[in-house]
């Protein structure tokens, strides 16, 4: 876990309970190592533990979350599989492994879905914005930015100077000027700018969307396991789905997980 080495002789408290001790006693490295061990030997329950615990104390880390949704692969819950590999891959683009394994998560659970209800499917992408920028990390696109911005000044302060109009310093300011835009709209996707509320992952078999934040709110429609959806809104326990098919509908707050746990639900 490359990115947990430096806080690896970190302990990190917790105020109350059995798993606050345990955290106490224990490095972060240490818990995950344990939590590795534990999926190696086929106990799934333990090392889904040990990974929820580096979770819940704040870590932010792409393997863990791998990991975890590798555990939750391996016991057969493919609707949390597919948020932590989702999790995995907003925090590292183009890991194969990750990509490899919420694929294969998503086909599992449309097989054995289809096996009892036959044919089903998955709603997958939120956006095509999400799509198309999945494969760029905040800080590449940044850096594209200042690139493109770069060059394209420059290509306008050199054809003011020279007065001249070339075909090459033209399709230089076209080429730089695409670049600038694909880079600012794909920063705009990251940041959540052309989203309606964070994104999420419906993790019960079937989520009934309801018109209302109550139990007793008539049916809309539901959502499946493992569907992405945007948090429209919140209400107490209850949050405001949208689906990727553009259903709405009001749900339990446990029965979804958010891709970006730092975006939190307000």
């Amino acid at each position: 876990m490359t990115r947990l080495v430096a806080v690896s002789f970190i302990l990190f408290a917790v105020s109350t309970g059995a798993a606050a001790q345990t955290v106490e006693r224990s490095s972060l490295t240490d818990v995950f190592e344990d939590a590795n061990v534990a999926a190696s030997r086929g106990d799934y329950t333990k090392a889904v533990s040990g990974y929820r615990t580096l979770v819940d104390a704040g870590v932010r880390d792409p393997d863990v979350f791998f990991n975890l949704g590798t555990a939750f692969a391996q016991a057969g819950d493919y609707p949390r599989a597919i948020l932590n590999y989702e999790r995995a891959l907003d925090l590292r683009p183009n890991d194969d492994a990750a990509e490899s394994n919420l694929r294969n998560a998503e086909q599992l659970l449309e097989e054995r879905r289809a096996e009892a209800e036959g044919e089903a499917t998955i709603q997958r992408r939120s956006s095509i914005g999400d799509a198309v920028y999945r494969s760029f990390t905040e800080d590449a696109l940044a850096y594209l930015l200042l690139l493109a911005n770069l060059c394209f000044f420059s290509c306008l302060a050199w054809a003011w100077r020279s007065r001249r109009r070339s075909a090459s310093l033209m399709g230089a300011l076209v080429i730089a000027g695409g670049i600038l835009v694909f880079s600012a709209v794909g920063l705009g996707v990251k940041a959540g700018m052309f989203r309606d509320g964070p994104r999420a992952v419906a993790l019960g078999d079937r989520v009934a969307l309801r018109e209302g934040p109550d139990q007793r709110a008539k049916v809309r429609g539901e959502a499946r396991g493992g569907d992405r959806a945007e948090v429209v809104a919140v209400d107490d326990d209850f949050v405001k789905l949208r689906v990727v098919s553009g259903l709405e509908g009001w749900a339990p707050a446990s029965a979804v997980g958010l891709v970006d746990l730092d975006e939190g639900l307000h």
